[in-house]
């Protein structure tokens, strides 16, 4: 394993009372037979799950040694997102023109398909779950309005939201699929989902899992290949959105926005993480996000960036104590969280 270590020396926050924790992020090579990482779930600081390019999914069961799952039939299926319920229960989700999940309850040994679309237009670009047993994934547009799936017996099957009960959708308007994290729950019925594309970038809002729903306008870069890649929700009020331009990704412009008041009115931070950012993550203390011009970390929810690696990587996940990064053809990193 070649390590590369990362330091970040924390300051003093509120006049020495509070301590900002410290991270040292550690590069990984994973054996993952070249595939690239864009869904990562994380179920507790030793149990995390992640997925790829062409059907590859991964777990860790100590926070170190990942073990590897690949089923030839899947060649060609891209998973942009994961699902994890614990250490043996997990369900995948591809994104594409059309979609696939499978879900596993043996630890990998045998998965069952649980839901297919391949109807015209459909390109689901998340999921995400309330708890063990409702949960929610959503597609672009079609006939302008979101494509959203529910379910409510942990993925073993899916029923289509009402979409007349949904905003429509603006003139090329539609999510990404970077991470599978444009999509993000907290509580037990809260969601934000995040869009670009199109002539504005906006956050939809539900907080009864999607009976009804608000849709807000946000300062986030607008136009093609722009917009909202990633959400984290610190609880139903407060949560980040990160993206702006993968195509000019050194670009700060409208690359991050924070809300406190549910996603009815966003702000612009201080100080932005340093370019295009495809994931964020927080474990309510910190936040962390990435993309192919570094990491930046906060601790004010998203008022704040601190730049700490120029490493490129899709995607990233955090615990309490520790989190993981993945990238392009193997390229990963474990995070370590403590107080100094």
């Amino acid at each position: 394993m070649k390590k590369i270590i990362v330091f970040l020396v924390a300051g003093l926050m509120l006049g020495c009372i509070h301590r900002e924790p410290e991270i040292k992020i550690e590069s990984v090579t994973v054996n993952n037979y070249g595939a690239s990482i864009r869904g990562l779930y994380m179920v507790d600081d030793k149990v995390t799950w992640a997925s790829g390019t062409d059907g590859l999914v991964m777990r860790t069961t100590n926070n170190s040694d990942w073990e590897v799952y690949r089923d030839t039939t899947w060649n060609g299926l891209d998973f942009r997102d994961i699902h994890a319920f614990n250490k043996n229960e997990a369900i995948v989700m591809s994104s594409g023109d059309g979609c696939k999940m499978y879900k596993t309850k043996d630890g990998m040994r045998t998965w069952k398909m649980v839901y297919e679309n391949q109807s015209n237009g459909i390109f689901f670009d998340g999921m995400d779950f309330w708890d063990d047993k409702n949960g929610i994934a959503f597609s672009d547009p079609v006939d302008q309005k979101l494509y959203i799936i529910i379910t409510n017996d942990g993925g073993e099957t899916w029923t289509r939201l009402n979409s007349s009960e949904l905003p429509s959708t603006l003139k090329g308007e539609a999510g990404f699929a970077a991470s599978g994290t444009g999509i993000s729950c907290a509580g037990d019925s809260t969601v934000y989902i995040g869009t670009g594309g199109g002539v504005l970038s906006r956050v939809f809002v539900s907080f009864n899992r999607g009976r009804t729903w608000e849709v807000h306008t946000t300062a986030m870069k607008k136009g093609e290949a722009s917009g909202i890649y990633s959400l984290a929700l610190v609880d139903k009020y407060h949560a980040v959105a990160v993206g702006g331009n993968y195509i000019d990704s050194t670009s700060m412009e409208g690359n991050c926005v924070y809300t406190y008041d549910g996603g009815r009115t966003w702000e612009e931070p201080v100080t932005r993480p340093k370019g295009y950012r495809s994931c964020v993550a927080t474990n309510r203390e910190m936040m962390i996000t990435c993309g192919r011009t570094g990491i930046d970390v906060s601790y004010d929810k998203g008022e704040n960036w601190r730049h700490v690696s120029d490493d490129a990587y899709y995607s990233c996940v955090l615990g309490k104590t520790s989190g993981w990064l993945f990238g392009r053809t193997g390229k990963g990193a474990k995070i370590t969280v403590y107080d100094k």
